[in-house]
């Protein structure tokens, strides 16, 4: 199933938004372009708090299982992290020629700062996930940076793909839930276009062995490691350039 945000004004979004988070707008630079990105402020302060409560609401009511305290933390808006591995996409992603036609779409964009970047660099981007508070901020984003005709949509991996296939599919972080490789796998199948490219980004300490086992049945890669050296020492982010294999392009 999709669902586009495409409708929304700022106003709107912010009101949605700042009726759930304390939230604040940060420069980021990133090869040689300026971005707005709206985040929760505190993050970590504000996930803390959600527990805390949820391990309070728990001890109070005496109701509450284990599996309700991880389907809690689960929803927790992890999306609203700006990982490392996005820097390198979106830098990835500022480096390649703009295709007339090019059809790209960002999966699991969290606060669609890979997404927006894309777009201010001249590409053909639409952006996605699952989250609706995430979609809220995607949206929020593109239009902070002048990107308000780029389409912010809600997609359901696990619900048939039946729009028109994309020829570029990016983005960061997004298997480190095994539960979840499989479904990614048949999605990326059915949305990618037959000659189509995804580019993927992940910290190369996340060990997905896993997720490697069930793309390799539709797909080929290739990989790189990127070396990040930062305050808290160096980090190494995989980047993966993915295409199906021979037999399972459509002619």
């Amino acid at each position: 199933m999709v669902e586009t945000f495409m409708s929304m004004s700022l106003d709107e979004v912010m009101d949605r938004i700042e009726s759930k988070y304390r939230v604040e707008i940060e420069p980021v630079k990133i090869n040689g372009k300026k971005l707005k990105l709206l985040q929760i402020k505190n993050l970590e302060e504000y996930v803390v708090s959600q527990i805390e409560k949820e391990h309070d609401q728990k001890n109070d009511s005496g109701n509450g299982s284990e599996q309700d305290v991880l389907y809690h933390l689960m929803h927790l808006p992890w999306w609203a992290k700006l990982w490392e591995p996005s820097f390198v996409l979106a830098y990835f992603m500022g480096k390649q020629p703009v295709i007339p036609g090019q059809r790209i779409l960002e999966i699991g964009a969290g606060l669609g700062f890979v997404g927006v970047f894309a777009a201010m660099c001249g590409h053909d981007v639409t952006i996605s996930d699952i989250e609706e508070d995430a979609l809220l901020f995607c949206r929020a984003n593109a239009l902070l940076n002048g990107c308000r005709n780029v389409p912010v949509i809600r997609i359901d991996w696990r619900m048939p793909f039946a729009g028109e296939p994309y020829d570029m599919i990016i983005g960061s972080e997004v298997v480190y839930d095994r539960k979840t490789y499989g479904i990614l796998v048949d999605f990326l199948d059915n949305a990618l276009a037959p000659n189509g490219t995804v580019i993927l980004a992940k910290n190369k300490d996340l060990k997905t062995p896993l997720f490697f086992q069930e793309l390799v049945k539709k797909f080929k890669f290739k990989e790189k490691a990127v070396r990040l050296s930062g305050p808290e020492g160096t980090l190494e982010v995989m980047l993966y350039a993915i295409k199906r294999k021979v037999e399972n392009v459509l002619c």
